[in-house]
């Protein structure tokens, strides 16, 4: 009986806190709408409950920046809608990178202070993360073998870094944290080829 009762209020519980997936979202977008440079810090907890908010099947339909826009305004957040994944940079230096079918997430460490912005090749085989902290670009390849491959046994793909490049860092354009949030981005004008694009115009140009 014990057993069952408190099995009953877990199940209380976990309904209650699926009902209020749309109230939990909205508080989200409250919060990066007020406080951005609080929400950055755990950008990747943040993200975990949004994926626990919204249906993979949902993103996976329409995309990342239509079913959640807000959490898109992060340099460090991008979406992949050929692989459906979405990574993540972390303030550690590390990038978490979802899977949306499976709700899946694994862990790259890759480099040594916060991660400034990254963004996947547009067919998906590569992923560009960039850290000012460090002062560093780096460039991770998608296993695409048999088993291995983008979607295959929805497994989660062997991420291997290819290449790294050493990059001056960006300066801000004014003290404050907000200025942080945006100080450079990542843009790939092609398959193999990346702009890292500084807050004030400066250019650094990259291929895989």
């Amino acid at each position: 009986m014990q057993s069952q009762g408190s099995q009953s209020q877990q199940n209380v519980h976990t309904t209650t806190l699926a009902r209020a997936k749309t109230e939990i979202l909205r508080v989200i977008e409250i919060l990066i709408e007020k406080m951005p440079s609080d929400v950055v810090d755990l950008l990747v907890e943040v993200m975990d409950i949004i994926m626990y908010c919204i249906e993979g099947s949902l993103v996976k339909k329409k995309g990342l920046s239509e079913c959640f826009p807000a959490i898109c305004r992060f340099y460090m957040v991008a979406y992949c809608d050929r692989s459906y994944r979405i990574a993540v940079g972390a303030r550690q230096g590390s990038v978490a990178l979802y899977d949306v079918r499976t709700g899946k997430c694994q862990h790259i460490h890759g480099h040594k202070g916060p991660i400034t912005a990254v963004s996947f090749a547009p067919d998906g085989r590569y992923l560009a993360t960039y850290s000012n902290a460090d002062s560093h670009i780096s460039f991770w390849q998608m296993n695409t073998s048999l088993l291995g491959s983008i979607g295959m046994l929805n497994s989660a793909p062997q991420l291997r870094c290819i290449k790294t490049y050493q990059v001056p860092p960006v300066q801000p354009a004014s003290p404050g944290s907000q200025n942080a949030l945006k100080l450079a981005r990542l843009i790939w004008t092609s398959n193999r080829n990346v702009i890292l694009m500084a807050h004030d115009g400066k250019e650094h140009r990259f291929m895989v």
